[in-house]
């Protein structure tokens, strides 16, 4: 991040979605988070102190509803802070659907990033001075090089989950995925560079897996990496034998967060592409088609890896993320989990609610709508969404019709 920050093969990322408001007295300006933020501190609406070792990390997230339960700790050295992350060092990150804040154990800054609906992902840095307040500082240039990549995030600013191997002191040797982890990513190739807690079903992840050779020793990379793949990891419930987990703010790195990372990190990306796909002047019917049937196809889940087993995390997020809702007269939301066979019980992702969604060009949630609702009714047939039950449909239609005016709108609309 930034020139400071995430570097060129970021295993996890930070993200923030878009609100609105006024820049503050650092000069920001837009409707992300961070301005709306940096906007109430400057107006004394708001105060944000530096707490101790952690300095402003627990203020922004008490700020920005981030649960602690979020918390990841990343030891792969895939940041421009790496002589600062290892196995003994993880970097944290916390996120909620709107914003996640990086920070590094002894770093002078934490890692904040937005992803600004009309823009992309937006960079921020936050000096931890101990001042009267944070200073929000944008960063550029650096972070495009690797969160502008058309291999990547798909040519837009966008934001990154990898699974790598490291070696002991966490410096990489290969990657354990080609590209971004999604949710087809086979579940035995996830978290390569994180630590994972929780308890899951065989073959394991990828994750709590550190090489015995350091990177420089190892000839033959790629066969090295696959060697690993299908090792199981321990379902590790205690991270304190591996990190000294007191000097973070949980000792946990819960995966089921690190699930529900993953998925929205690729529909954020998606969101993006469809955005500018429906702005852009140049675009021809089939383009801003495929853009619509791309962010689809990942919001209703099709491909999705099933997971190795009953997946339970070690930390109340679980329940903390269910909680947020909607919820439709029967307590249903798209936020339940399933996590024995799929991540959700309900398959179409939660981030329909996303300011960044309701951001979309209204050709763009017109054409959205219409596909869904198509597929919802069994009219679209197509063996891509074989995988949705008809209980599946029934019930997503039902959820969207009470939580969602604008789809239940435009579908009695159609008709």
């Amino acid at each position: 991040m930034g020139t400071r920050a995430l570097g060129p093969t970021l295993a996890c990322v930070v993200a923030v979605l878009s609100s609105s408001g006024l820049g503050g007295q650092n000069g920001l300006s837009g409707n992300d988070p961070i301005a709306v933020l940096d906007a109430r501190i400057a107006a004394g609406e708001l105060t944000v102190t530096s707490r101790g070792v952690h300095g402003y990390l627990e203020g922004l997230l008490e700020a920005l509803d981030i649960p602690l339960t979020s918390q990841g700790l990343v030891f792969s050295r895939t940041s421009l802070q790496t002589d600062r992350i290892s196995p003994r060092a993880p970097r944290a990150l916390y996120f909620n659907d709107d914003v996640y804040v990086g920070a590094v154990q002894g770093s002078p800054f934490l890692e904040v990033a937005s992803i600004d609906p009309d823009e992309g992902a937006r960079f921020y840095t936050v000096n931890q001075d101990g001042g009267r307040r944070p200073v929000f500082q944008s960063e550029t240039t650096l972070c495009l090089m690797c969160h502008d990549s058309k291999a990547v995030t798909g040519g837009v600013p966008g934001v990154i989950v990898l699974s790598v191997l490291t070696d002991r002191l966490g410096y990489t040797i290969g990657s354990r995925q080609e590209g971004s982890v999604t949710d087809s990513t086979p579940f035995v190739r996830r978290f390569g560079g994180y630590y994972v807690t929780g308890t899951h079903g065989a073959p394991g992840h990828a994750g709590n897996t550190i090489s015995p050779l350091l990177a420089h020793e190892v000839t033959g990379r790629d066969a090295y990496v696959r060697s690993f793949t299908d090792a199981k990891a321990d379902n590790v419930t205690d991270l304190s034998r591996r990190v000294n987990t007191g000097r973070y703010l949980t000792p946990h790195s819960d995966i089921v967060a690190l699930l529900v990372l993953t998925h929205q990190a690729q529909v954020h990306n998606l969101i993006i592409q469809a955005h500018r796909a429906g702005h852009s002047t140049s675009t021809v019917p089939s383009l801003l088609e495929g853009a619509v049937d791309r962010l689809l196809s990942e919001m209703l889940f099709v491909g999705e890896a099933p997971l190795s087993g009953p997946v339970r995390g070690t930390t109340d997020y679980a329940r903390e993320f269910a909680a947020r809702g909607p919820e439709d007269k029967q307590g249903r939301s798209l936020r339940d989990l399933e996590l024995d066979r799929r991540l959700f019980r309900y398959p179409l992702s939660f981030l329909i609610y996303s300011a960044a969604f309701d951001a979309l060009p209204d050709n763009v949630r017109h054409l959205f709508y219409a596909r869904l609702d198509a597929v919802l009714s069994g009219q679209d047939r197509d063996q891509d969404f074989a995988h949705l039950s008809t209980a599946d449909r029934v019930a997503i239609r039902e959820i969207l019709d009470a939580t969602k005016p604008e789809f239940a709108a435009r579908r009695i609309a159609g008709r």
